[in-house]
């Protein structure tokens, strides 16, 4: 053993040449001692083996660990150099000391072992920007830190980008979206002096700056619009991310963001905007889901706003101090339930959020966007209101004549054929469903709500099936509030309530309804209606009136469901049907058969008077007959659906910048919780009482600081502070480099990484601090300098020796995050609705995967079902979609954006098939292509023409001769195959809501869609060069 440990320690000597200069604790040592040797000998006392500790310098000399000055006294040297079973680390650990690594420890113990303070616990020093031999590169004190490096590393920085990189850099940078190709080539023709500088500072001063810098935060804070646990409910918080919004835009100073977003309450006399922005920290999960402990739960909902605190804002790992000390970071469990502390005052409850309720507290308050929209609004309004009061009389005689064509053709080939029920299949338990001989549903008990699926077993017919037919029976000797049952005493009629219903047709039985594959409705008609509950409004689950049928009589009442496209049974022998009561009160039918049909409907969507006024000569109606058909036409027509969509959209927007809207906040209990040390972060395993702190290895609170949540962002934003303004600062980076001067933005203790330019990192720091936490100055700093405005393009030899880009010797390169990809999209079609803030929408969606993690039709909880929204609310920015947790929008996600459970400050980065089929095949991205090509179609008379601005449109400049000739290629080969299939050209035209214009032919709109849809994919649309 001592021969060998010689022997090492000899062959250690020889490696002395390897490190040259003396060892840097910070960037070499401490990485090593906190990856290998802290988790079994760091600060958690608990896990701490032999009790030896390596994190302190005099424990470890007092043990003999550490001899300063003589590494073959130091029992370290020996253990780490050892070649039998006592080498550390053990050989069973999976990360080993390389004979560098060891060479580095063993010269640190010789240089005396020295130790430091970690970097990120000491404050942020602004020295003086370093003398650079290249005098002419720097345009400010960030090019003089990351030449100074370079230089040192034999290096020079890359050449400018071109104008027409630099515009697109920018405008996606500070915006999100990508410049028009006029404006990028009127930055290319701009020559003069300023000309960046002046674009920089129309760009910051754009309403797009706050939206696009808002992304990171909502990450960063978990921002959703549901609750997230059990069946993950919706919420009210679209406030808060307006008032995010508008901070930004606004340049609030970063201090004053934190501080009214944590304590906002606690200011004297706080204003409905500083309640708002508490919101912060109300954007954690809850859930109200029976069974759930209300004391476990509050646990987790605080345990969740300090990992949240720590990663977003603090840039550290506090959440693994909440079971035991952190293994690595000087942070105590003690110290983690000192912060905990802080938020144990709320006076929020453990089971909460049900019904589509803020869960407590909340308050209501307005906007705090000022958008200037009401006047533009109210005329909108009033000038949509007179087309549909005054509709087209020849629009009118066309939908007339559409409806008679319909009457005509009723019952033509109608065939009904009676199915076999196999299975119901239902969330409500106790409800007392049943099925008799394979054909009759029953119900002998209903709650409140209820939902069912049923299994049936199609007749085996040649002919397709069209649609099918739920029949309700009625039975006198069953309670009056299951469907057509006995009136009960004070009862005046009866009623059954029917909110929705969807199907899905498959080749083998399916358990419940297959939400991938929704069978679409054509029509739905009924045996009767009551005012204001027609058979449609089944096809929309959010509706609480869905459809009742008259039940003044006792015969059977149906609802006739007609399919878009039939089915064939032969290959889809089975249909699962799911019939909501939801929000019904009880109103469920008790007896139902479930048909299907072959032909046409029996029934018509028009009411009995309509289809007598349809049918009556117009030159025999009276004035009221002919002005209650154009109100009927004006409601209810398809031909009127885009302007009501349209007015509907109107009103609700105008409601939204003028009217109140409930948002979750802070709040002081009156009497707050007591706070203790759990053992292992269990609830139930309270240890001493605590009250609320800071952590001890970081500068104190100020003593006359108030004990609460004021007193904690006061102590954040204090100057001495020496994480939060690096945290901003390296977010900021990260925003505009993709990566940030910490790659581990959540973790700026000892696990996370080194700063590739600490000097940079803390001087951007200070200048922040100093020139008060002024986000828009700092981002201006950032873009005007020379390293920012770098080409990306680099050499091979360049891209070899440093792949990460971490000396920062080239422009950065990166794919847009999620949110750009389609905002992108959106702009170069014109189909983005610029408008600020406002509720979330739903844009299109394959299917409803909502209820697929969802307990439909057994809640009240909204967000439960996925309804598409319509009009300009399909083509909003996407910061702007609903955000439901458990899943996110699909062609979101495929890029990579998160679900926003928890905080997220590193969003990761992949590349799979999946995101090309994205581009390729969602209706988004089609329509948008579609859209594209009718702008490209409209810009010039020649295909070159046309073909130049749209690349100078998509990618921000101008194409080669090669690609044009690609383009061009690839139009007449588009050109040749649409005008020999005609059918697959209006197919793909048929994509989207938007309308289309019909004077290009069909044929060439499609081959240009194509062209659209090539230069999306190309990986250049989707990425920030």
């Amino acid at each position: 053993m001592l021969i060998s440990k010689f022997l090492h320690i000899a062959l250690a000597l020889t490696l002395v040449g390897s490190v040259s200069k003396a060892v840097d604790f910070q960037r070499e040592v401490l990485p090593l001692l906190s990856d290998r040797c802290f988790q079994c000998h760091g600060p958690d006392e608990n896990a701490r083996q032999a009790d030896l500790r390596l994190d302190v310098r005099g424990e470890a000399i007092d043990y003999g660990a550490i001899v300063p000055h003589q590494p073959e006294s130091s029992t370290l040297v020996e253990r780490i150099l050892a070649d039998d079973d006592s080498v550390m680390p053990p050989r069973t650990a999976k990360k080993q000391l390389s004979p560098a690594e060891r060479e580095i420890l063993r010269q640190w113990v010789a240089e005396g072992a020295k130790y430091e303070k970690h970097w990120a616990f000491m404050p942020p020093q602004k020295r003086m920007p370093p003398e650079v031999e290249n005098k002419d590169w720097p345009a400010g004190p960030i090019d003089r830190f990351v030449l100074a490096k370079l230089e040192g590393q034999g290096l020079t920085p890359n050449n400018e980008a071109d104008r027409y990189t630099l515009i697109r850099r920018l405008y996606l940078d500070l915006t999100g979206l990508p410049p028009s190709a006029e404006e990028v080539e009127a930055f290319a023709a701009d020559k003069s002096a300023g000309a960046y500088e002046r674009l920089v500072d129309r760009l910051l001063a754009s309403p797009h700056f706050g939206e696009r810098m808002a992304l990171e935060w909502l990450d960063a804070v978990r921002y959703a619009d549901t609750n997230g646990y059990s069946i993950d409910g919706g919420r009210h918080m679209w406030l808060w991310r307006d008032w995010v919004i508008n901070a930004f835009n606004q340049n609030w100073p970063y201090d004053q963001f934190l501080v009214e977003q944590l304590a906002g309450d606690l200011l004297e006399n706080p204003t409905d905007a500083q309640l708002i922005a508490t919101g912060m920290q109300r954007n954690n999960m809850v859930t109200h889901e029976g069974g759930t402990i209300p004391e476990e739960n509050l646990t987790n909902y605080n345990a969740d706003r300090v990992k949240t605190l720590g990663e977003a804002v603090m840039g550290l790992t506090l959440g693994c101090a909440q079971c035991h000390d952190h293994k690595y970071d000087p942070i105590t469990q003690r110290d983690y339930y000192r912060l905990f502390a802080f938020f144990n005052t709320l006076s929020d409850k453990g089971l909460d959020g049900s019904g589509g309720v803020n869960p407590r507290p909340f308050f209501e308050a307005q906007t705090v966007l000022q958008t200037g929209e009401e006047p533009v609004l109210r005329e909108t309004i009033a000038h949509l209101e007179q087309q549909l009061a005054n509709p087209s009389e020849a629009d009118m005689a066309k939908w007339e004549d559409r409806q008679r064509e319909e009457l005509d053709r009723r019952a033509v080939g109608l065939v009904i054929l009676p199915t076999r029920a196999l299975k119901i299949s239902t969330p409500n338990s106790g409800s007392g469903f049943g099925i008799d001989n394979e054909r009759v549903i029953h119900i002998t008990y209903a709650p409140d709500i209820a939902a069912y699926d049923v299994l049936l077993q199609l007749p085996s017919i040649d002919e397709p099936i069209t649609g099918i037919r739920v029949r309700m029976l009625p039975d006198d000797e069953l309670d009056g509030a299951l469907g057509h049952g006995k009136l009960e005493a004070g009862d005046t009629q009866k009623s059954l309530l029917l909110t929705a219903l969807s199907m899905s047709a498959d080749a083998a039985p399916g358990e419940v309804v297959n939400l991938h594959r929704l069978i679409p409705a054509r029509q739905v008609t009924a045996s009767s209606w009551r005012e204001g509950y027609r058979a449609e409004n089944v096809l929309d689950p959010r509706r609480q009136n869905g459809w009742s049928p008259k039940l003044e009589s006792s015969a059977p009442q149906h609802l006739t469901y007609t399919f878009q496209s039939p089915i064939d049974a032969g290959q889809t022998p089975y249909l699962t049907v799911q019939l909501n009561y939801g929000k019904g009160g009880r109103r469920i039918a008790a007896r139902t058969e479930i048909d299907v049909i072959t032909g046409n409907d029996d029934g018509s969507p028009l009411p009995a008077e309509m289809i007598s006024i349809v049918r009556t000569p117009v030159n025999q109606r009276s004035e009221q007959q002919q002005q209650a058909l154009a109100d009927y036409y004006a409601q209810h027509a398809s031909a009127t659906q885009s302007l009501r969509t349209a007015l509907a959209n109107a009103r609700e927007r105008l409601g939204v910048v003028t009217g109140k809207f409930s948002t979750m906040i802070m709040d002081q209990a009156e009497e707050p919780r007591t706070t203790y040390v759990l053992a292992r972060g269990d609830y139930s395993q309270p240890g001493k009482v605590v009250t609320p702190g800071t952590p001890e290895v970081l500068p104190a609170m100020d003593e006359a600081a108030p004990s609460n949540r004021l007193g904690l962002a006061q102590w954040l934003v204090a100057p001495d502070h020496p994480l939060t303004a690096r945290v901003e600062v390296n977010r900021v980076w990260k925003q505009l480099f993709g990566a940030g001067l910490v790659r581990t933005p959540a973790d700026f203790g000892v696990q996370g990484a080194y700063p590739t330019h600490p000097e940079l990192l803390d001087w951007l720091a200070v200048d922040f601090v100093e020139h008060g936490w002024d986000v828009k100055r700092l981002v201006r700093m950032i873009v005007t300098s020379s390293t920012y405005r770098q080409s990306a393009a680099a050499p091979a030899e360049l891209l070899r020796r440093d792949p990460l880009n971490e000396l920062l010797a080239r422009g950065p390169r990166f794919r847009l995050p999620a949110e750009f990809v389609r905002d992108s999209a959106l702009k170069t079609s014109g189909l983005l609705v610029d408008r600020l803030g406002g509720p979330s929408v739903n844009p299109y969606t394959p299917g409803d995967p909502w209820r697929e993690v969802s307990h439909y039709g057994s809640t009240y909880a909204t967000a439960q079902a996925f309804v598409q929204d319509h009009g300009e609310k399909l083509y909003r920015r996407s910061l702007y979609t609903y955000w439901k947790r458990t899943v996110p929008p699909p062609n979101m996600a495929a890029f990579d954006a998160p679900n926003r459970e928890t905080c997220v400050v590193n969003r990761g980065a992949t590349n799979t098939p999946l995101q090309a089929l994205v581009l390729l095949n969602d209706t988004q991205f089609v329509e948008a292509s579609r859209a594209f090509a009718e702008r490209i179609y409209a810009h010039d008379s020649t295909d070159e023409s046309r073909l130049r601005w749209a690349t100078m449109e998509m990618l921000s400049r101008p194409p080669t001769d090669a690609e044009l000739g690609i383009l061009m290629a690839a139009l007449s080969r588009e050109r040749e195959s649409y005008a020999s299939d005609r059918p697959a050209a209006e197919k793909l035209l048929d994509v989207g809501e938007s309308a289309r214009d019909e004077s290009i032919p069909v044929e060439e709109h499609a081959a240009w869609t194509q062209i659209a849809t090539l230069l999306l994919n190309l990986s250049e649309a989707i990425t920030r060069n």
